[in-house]
């Protein structure tokens, strides 16, 4: 009897294991682009990991444009970048896209430039690589490779990066952040690779934070350069972390060249937050801007910290921020850019608002020069036809308190739909007042042969910096003919130097 009994128990064992079995079988494997989804539906905002939710308003678009000839072609000014390091590998990812680039000049050695930016973009978020490329001759011959060790087109173990962001640190130091995901694992984070040669050789990528179950986002990073701070060669990263409650913006910094970091300090956890821009001032005061969504706004806000990240103030308000975004494209619509005066600390914020055009975004700015106590009403920057979007700027002010702010424009295409310039404009007054908008590029080119990403996507931001009497703009285009797919066109990274007096 007693045989019999065990023998009935291991039947029943055997059975509820095959149940089980059966029942794990049916369970979805991990899907990023589903979490991030049921993150979407309760009003998190993403930028490295996008699903096109608006895929059927773009193919409206699309279909709506009909056959319009691409505009010809002059002679190209700007330097190319980009040479397209990765071949088709047959998955998902777009081959030949360059993306969201930006750009950071060595304080030690103005001719030390350096680039970073996507290389073969997803359509559902991210790219198959991070590229770096490094200048020694201000920018006119670039060295250019993938950032090692990150993602599995450069050695590392995640399937894609996003998000960009470079700086320079003391002796001629430069560091990389980049956020990493997969899209069947859980596990992402936000990473710092660093140079010790300005750029051209990079060790492998040190974790600044890891996690499993949330989602870490559009991370920035500034290198404290000052000699009239405590906290000269400390590094300072910024995120948000998406989580199924909330979505706070997060600080940690290194005191060893990016070898380590500090455990995560909370900066600001009301409202869907993101697009933190940090920035070093005067005595070592860090400051950091970014936007904070509800359902029914978007609000610039603000934050100081006095002892080197460990603290932060409570956040302030900018401004509301307007934007109506540009018809068939994603262009970081109310993700704000910001800089600094090295000299007087004044800030500078900028985005596109529609608050001078409404329904059609121009660029705007707002400046604090009291430390971001208060801050100036809005102020237009852009200029040209009303009807015309402004969209995607950066801000960089240099060492003489000269301002420029640099943005994408469709002013020269009658339709205003499609044919892309970049442009650039300078103020000597603090921002104040504006002279009359440069045209950088010597003919328009066309979104339609942009990276796709819940529409046309040249970034959510691009680079400019700048030097005692150079500004160095970095933006996206389409001039260059297909290798792979000719006669179609692909987006590169361009840059050009233009000198101010």
């Amino acid at each position: 009897m007693k045989r019999l009994s065990v023998l009935v128990a291991l039947a029943v064992l055997s059975i509820l294991l095959i149940a089980l079995a059966g029942w794990a079988s049916d369970q979805p494997s991990f899907s990023r682009s589903r979490w991030i989804a049921e993150q979407q539906a309760r009003g998190a905002r993403f930028s490295g990991g996008v699903l096109p939710a608006r895929r059927g308003r773009f193919q409206a678009f699309l279909d709506s444009l009909g056959n319009v000839p691409s505009p010809v072609r002059a002679a190209v000014l700007a330097v190319r970048i980009s040479q397209d390091i990765l071949e088709p590998d047959g998955s998902a990812a777009q081959p030949e896209t360059q993306a969201e680039p930006f750009m950071a000049l060595n304080p030690e050695r103005e001719t030390n430039l350096l680039a970073g930016y996507q290389e073969d973009r997803f359509e559902d978020g991210g790219a198959r690589a991070l590229t770096y490329a490094a200048s020694f001759d201000g920018g006119k011959h670039w060295n250019e490779g993938l950032v090692p060790e990150l993602t599995l087109a450069s050695g590392g173990r995640f399937e894609r990066a996003s998000d960009p962001w470079v700086t320079f640190g003391p002796d001629n130091r430069a560091y990389y952040v980049s956020i990493a995901f997969n899209e069947r694992t859980p596990e992402n984070g936000v990473f710092v690779s660093a140079s010790g040669d300005g750029g051209q050789t990079w060790g492998a990528p040190v974790a600044v934070h890891t996690t499993t179950s949330d989602f870490d986002d559009k991370e920035a990073v500034v290198a404290d350069t000052r000699t009239d701070s405590p906290f000269r060669g400390r590094l300072y990263v910024g995120w948000d972390t998406v989580t199924n409650q909330s979505q706070p913006v997060r600080f940690s910094h290194s005191d060893d060249g990016g070898g380590s970091f500090t455990p995560a300090v909370t900066v600001a956890n009301q409202g869907a937050n993101i697009g933190v821009v940090p920035l070093v001032g005067p005595e070592g005061v860090v400051y950091a801007t970014w936007t904070s969504f509800t359902r029914r706004s978007a609000t610039l806000m603000f934050a100081r910290s006095t002892d080197g990240g460990e603290t932060w103030s409570d956040p302030v308000v900018i401004a509301e921020a307007l934007s109506a975004g540009v018809e068939g494209s994603r262009t970081g619509e109310s993700i704000p850019a910001a800089a600094i005066d090295p000299r007087t600390g004044d800030l500078y914020v900028v985005w596109q608002d529609e608050r001078f055009s409404t329904g059609v975004d121009q660029i705007v700015l707002s400046t604090s020069s009291d430390g971001g106590e208060t801050w100036s009403e809005p102020r237009l920057v852009s200029d040209g036809p009303r009807d015309a979007p402004n969209f995607t700027p950066a801000v960089a002010v240099n060492a003489n308190g000269v301002v420029g702010v640099s943005y994408y424009s469709l002013r020269n295409d009658p339709a205003r739909r499609l044919f892309v310039d970049e442009y650039l404009a300078i103020s000597r007054d603090q921002g104040r007042r504006f002279a009359k908008s440069q045209r950088v590029t010597t003919s328009s080119f066309d979104l339609r042969f942009a990276a796709i990403s819940e529409g046309f996507f040249l970034g959510d931001y691009q680079g400019l910096a700048a030097s005692r009497t150079v500004f160095y703009p970095l933006w996206i285009a389409t001039f260059n003919p297909s290798r792979i797919d000719p006669p179609a066109r692909q987006p590169d990274a361009f840059t050009r130097a233009i000198k101010v007096r």
